[in-house]
């Protein structure tokens, strides 16, 4: 239900200018009297309540389907502009780093691939059909066999559903996707799913 509500007001802020738009149509071809004023008060509201309801819940099937898919976590703070979350691969073997690098890299998503040593990577991901893009980054916490996904929201995206918002989950999901990482116990107490922002 929370999750909800979220979508929910993201939905009726994405769409407020067009609700006011409407009633600023009414009021222009039917005349400013407070007959029409108190119709188009009265009917538009709920209407546009309903309407936006509707595709909240289709953002949040969409965010629920993504994160079934690729075993990540979902909470409330799936359309925050930066998601930061702990996986892991699904088996760990011997080079299961590379192989993570590699698949990342060779994902047709990614690109502006650029390491810093052997633990960190910074790329764009193409979450989307559109050549816009998020700023990602990979590091490796070789003890743990954990992977840290830190993912931003970068150009104007459509994000879920075009909510306009999201855009960073969906990168993380499709990178968790992409290279078989997915959320999971770690090793020493170590964090796992998202991790809540301080700063």
């Amino acid at each position: 239900m929370k999750l909800l509500m979220v979508c929910w007001r993201a939905a009726a802020a994405r769409s407020l200018t067009m609700l006011f738009s409407l009633m600023f149509m009414d009021f222009v071809n039917d005349g400013f009297t407070w007959h029409s004023a108190g119709g188009a008060l009265v009917l538009r509201p709920p209407v546009w309540a309903v309407m936006t309801l509707g595709w909240a819940a289709v953002g949040v099937w969409s965010l629920r389907r993504r994160a079934r898919t690729a075993g990540v976590a979902l909470s409330v703070e799936v359309l925050d502009g930066r998601q930061k979350h702990v996986l892991r691969p699904a088996r760990i073997s011997d080079g299961w780093q590379e192989r993570v690098r590699e698949q990342l890299v060779a994902s047709e998503r990614s690109f502006l691939v650029a390491e810093k040593g052997r633990e960190e990577i910074h790329f764009r991901w193409r979450p989307g059909r559109l050549d816009r893009s998020v700023r990602g980054s990979m590091s490796f916490d070789e003890p743990s066999g954990g992977v840290v996904l830190d993912v931003h929201d970068g150009e104007a995206l459509p994000g879920v559903a075009g909510l306009g918002k999201g855009s960073a989950f969906t990168a993380l999901c499709q990178m968790a996707g992409a290279t078989g990482l997915e959320a999971g116990a770690l090793a020493d107490g170590h964090p796992t799913g998202h991790e809540r922002r301080t700063a």
